[in-house]
């Protein structure tokens, strides 16, 4: 495909070609690869991108449920080439690649009908240019046309609507890089605790739920339904507050946090960290009360993923923060890691009094509040503005 200008030669294509990834992963590994090495770490990309929610479009649950939108579930790959580059080889016109992973989300909508409705969530995630191609607007190009093929997906949804309510989101690394191409930050700031012992003794110190048990690698996903009620509620519940708004939440799904768990055990692995301790991956207390967490073993820390806590009184729910934050302390403790990390949006801390006090209290502000790196932004889905989304829910457990 030749055209007279710079972006008619730039062509955006979704493929599935084993050997395409593993040269985009070992192109990347350098910016993303943390303790693993190239090789481990497009070793460990092909291993995440056929976990479950990777491969989601070839579920039969998910064909049976949405017959006509199934294909664009799961990740999809992307690479832009630019067709006025020497065609030499099967990757002489790359110049960027992308990838997003769609999942299935929750909405509420002026024209919902104060219902809610199903969202395909598209989250975009290892974007990444050459250093031979860059400064030269591929990144540029490849987002707006990656945009476009989105809104083309959504424009002929006519009455599908997890496809008319799609929305598109990322994490940015750049800053606010991706604020000219469509999308709204919205940071999430990060709590990074590192006075484990203290906060023990201060907060956690009397809290003790023997009939509790911890979390194994695929033994909880009756826990994980429980969130299904509390997110649509809380929904429902800001669309009251908020009729004029575009609100929507990634659904709750066990896949999701597999995903965490097979990272979390591959670079355990790969980086030597492997202890005599069984790796657990939350504690639930015998109310079902439960916390979810992630072994960072790149940043040297335990981050809470998900938190779920039946409503009730907040003299009772910070009671049962503490037990579930001890046990992740412990965690924390027993793999010799040495920060506990968590989003506001999780825990708002400034929610519980006492929690909020001392860690005010105990950390620099630099560390209670401190800057997400991986900066949450919206893409307004068509008829909508910025200031007209809200994203509920948007902490770590929705990250790609």
């Amino acid at each position: 495909m030749t055209g007279s200008s710079h972006e008619d030669r730039l062509v955006l294509e979704c493929y599935n070609d084993p050997e395409l990834k593993r040269w985009t992963h070992l192109a990347n590994a350098k910016t993303w690869k943390g303790l693993l090495t190239v090789l481990e770490y497009a070793e460990r990309e092909k291993m995440l991108g056929s976990s479950e929610i990777s491969q989601r479009d070839k579920s039969n649950e998910t064909m049976i449920r949405y017959p006509r939108s199934y294909q664009w579930f799961g990740q999809k790959y992307f690479v832009l080439k630019d067709r006025s580059l020497p065609d030499d080889g099967k990757f002489s016109q790359v110049v960027s690649s992308c990838e997003t992973l769609n999942r299935i989300g929750y909405c509420v909508h002026p024209t919902s009908n104060e219902k809610v409705e199903p969202a395909l969530i598209v989250c975009i995630g290892g974007v990444f240019t050459s250093e031979n191609h860059r400064g030269k607007g591929y990144a540029r190009s490849m987002i707006t046309k990656l945009n476009d093929f989105y809104d083309n997906i959504r424009d002929k949804a006519e009455d599908v609507l997890e496809l008319k309510n799609l929305i598109i989101n990322l994490y940015s690394e750049v800053g606010e890089y991706y604020s000219a191409l469509g999308y709204k930050s919205m940071h999430v700031p990060l709590h990074r605790l590192t006075k484990l012992d203290e906060l023990l003794e201060s907060y956690c110190r009397e809290e003790n739920d023997k009939g509790g048990k911890y979390l194994g690698f695929d033994d909880y996903g009756d826990l994980v339904e429980l969130h299904e009620v509390q997110f649509k509620k809380s929904l429902l519940s800001l669309h009251d507050k908020n009729p004029e708004k575009f609100i929507f939440t990634v659904a709750p799904d066990f896949d999701i946090f597999k995903w965490f768990q097979y990272r979390d055990i591959f670079i355990m692995k790969k980086s030597g960290r492997e202890t005599q301790e069984n790796l657990s991956f939350g504690f639930a207390s015998s109310d079902n009360s439960h916390i979810i967490w992630h072994h960072n073993w790149n940043g040297d820390s335990l981050i809470i993923v998900k938190i779920y806590i039946p409503e009730e009184s907040l003299q009772r729910k910070e009671l049962k923060l503490k037990k579930l934050l001890k046990k992740a302390i412990e965690e924390t403790k027993i793999h010799g890691l040495h920060e506990l990390e968590f989003w506001d949006e999780e825990i708002p801390i400034k929610q519980y009094p006492r929690l909020f006090q001392l860690l005010t209290k105990m950390e620099s502000e630099s560390k209670v509040f401190s800057e997400n790196s991986s900066i949450s932004a919206v893409r307004p889905p068509k008829g909508y503005t910025a200031e007209e989304v809200i994203w509920d829910n948007n902490a770590k457990f929705c990250w790609f």
